[in-house]
C-alpha cells in the first residue's frame, strides 16, 4: 500500500488530484464515517486519516472520529 503524505494527491473521489493537505477535513470525515473506518490496512486514504486524526479533529471538531 502506498503511504500518502500531505503532498500526495488524493487518489479518488470529489477531490481527486488535489494534495491531501488541501482536501477538506469535513470530506475526509465523511469518508471515514461512510466506510473507510476499519480499512486502514487496505486503503491509503483511510491510513492517512488514521495517522492525521488529531489534526483533522481540530479542523472538523463537530465530527465523530471514533
Amino acid at each position: 500500500m502506498q503511504r500518502l503524505t500531505d503532498e500526495s494527491t488524493m487518489p479518488y473521489g470529489k477531490f481527486k488530484g488535489r494534495p491531501m493537505e488541501k482536501v477538506p477535513a469535513w470530506y475526509l470525515h465523511w469518508l471515514w464515517v461512510n466506510g473507510k473506518r476499519g480499512t486502514e490496512n487496505d486503503d491509503p486514504v483511510a491510513d492517512y486519516i488514521c495517522r492525521n486524526k488529531l489534526a483533522l479533529m481540530k479542523e472538523h471538531p463537530d465530527g465523530v472520529w471514533n
